[in-house]
């Protein structure tokens, strides 16, 4: 067996795409920040992930033994394909090649039959990910946790920002509903919130707490998860650029995404705004890289 620390730094010691057999799962990496208002960094977010990964390296495949939850008491992942299909290359302020690129990537997973987990990465690259949902062919459901609505419309003319993508996502034709949980602080757009109310998203703040959020979450859809790890309190994920106190513990994340996995079919998900410049510890890297899994583990059990 390789030890997780040698030969090539794929998610979780995950084997690189190729043809056959098809993965239940592939993970790539979006590494762009342009979009950041604030502290740039998240470009490097998919390296970190990728390396924090390695503490979870497994023997991916058929006599995959998966993870043993000791506080569950249950094996999860067992015999789950995971795949790594590399990065997104994209050109800094070229928005157009970004999202074909983007769509590219994305496109080929969903037309194999394998559920994307995307790593950033700003939350601007949410967009051009859920831009190749359309292949699909129906309705795609937002569960988004964050910190932050991302439903500016735009900033100084920009539409493109950190704090739009859901807005621009929102005007996709197959994009339904959209959930918002974890919604803090003092800067919140007060346009912005009314914007997302009228078009019927369902906001849970913070102080809602774990049970108002797990009434909130949608059932039986086809459901896309994007989870900004500033959702989380900055106690335990200070490396992103706009941290907010007050924020969800890592056990709250965890019981909503196995609700939301349990009540709904997980299409795609991704994993964004790690920026490893600001935890020199490497611990909201490895954060995010655990969450990738439990994601994985919510959408495999379903």
């Amino acid at each position: 067996m390789t030890m997780p620390l040698a030969g090539i730094a794929t998610f979780a010691a995950a084997p690189l795409l190729t043809q056959e057999p098809h993965p239940h799962f592939a993970v790539f990496g979006v590494p762009f920040d342009a979009a950041t208002g604030y502290r740039p960094g998240a470009r490097l977010g998919p390296r970190a992930l990728r390396d924090a990964s390695a503490r979870y390296a497994m023997a991916w495949g058929d006599a995959n033994p998966g993870y043993w939850d000791v506080e569950d008491d249950r094996q999860y992942l067992v015999g789950c394909r995971l795949a790594d299909a590399g990065d997104v290359d994209p050109l800094y302020t070229d928005l157009d090649a970004l999202d074909q690129r983007t769509d590219a990537l994305v496109g080929s997973l969903l037309g194999a039959g394998i559920i994307p987990i995307g790593l950033g990465g700003d939350h601007s690259v949410t967009y051009p990910i859920l831009r190749a949902f359309g292949a699909l062919g129906r309705p795609v459901d937002i569960l988004q946790i964050d910190a932050h609505l991302d439903f500016t419309d735009e900033i100084g003319g920009f539409p493109r920002s950190n704090s739009s993508p859901i807005r621009r996502a929102s005007e996709l034709s197959w994009i339904g509903n959209v959930t918002v949980i974890g919604v803090r602080g003092i800067r919140t757009s007060r346009p912005a919130w009314d914007a997302a109310v009228a078009r019927g998203h369902r906001l849970l703040l913070a102080r809602d707490g774990l049970e108002g959020a797990l009434r909130a979450l949608p059932s039986g859809r086809d459901l896309y998860v994007t989870l900004d790890i500033d959702g989380l309190d900055p106690s335990v994920a200070p490396g992103t650029s706009s941290p907010e106190p007050g924020g969800l513990a890592y056990r709250d994340v965890r019981a909503i995404l196995r609700r939301a996995g349990a009540a709904n079919r997980i299409v795609g998900a991704d994993v964004v705004e790690v920026n490893p410049f600001l935890d020199p510890s490497g611990g909201t890297a490895l954060l995010g890289a655990r969450l990738a899994v439990e994601l994985m583990a919510a959408t495999y059990l379903a």
